[in-house]
């Protein structure tokens, strides 16, 4: 990715605010905000059926598990 934004932004690789260029003029996310990202995209994927089946099956709502209905969990529509 460094090497990348070295060529867009045409800077060489010990020049300062290269950090900065990639958040704000290339707006990406550093790596543990890329994974929290990629991994809400996923849940919400597997809620409104647009994920592969068998990842689908493992994300249900709390609801829908018999022994979890009672949970104040499941009247807020959270998933496990």
């Amino acid at each position: 990715m460094n090497a990348a934004a070295r060529v867009i932004s045409g800077t060489r690789k010990f020049d300062r605010g290269l950090t900065r260029f990639l958040h704000d003029d290339l707006h990406w996310l550093d790596v543990t905000q890329r994974i929290k990202f990629k991994l809400c995209l996923l849940v919400f994927k597997c809620l409104h059926d647009c994920a592969p089946q068998h990842l689908a099956e493992l994300c249900v709502q709390v609801a829908d598990v018999l022994w979890r209905r009672n949970l104040r969990s499941a009247t807020r529509g959270r998933t496990t």
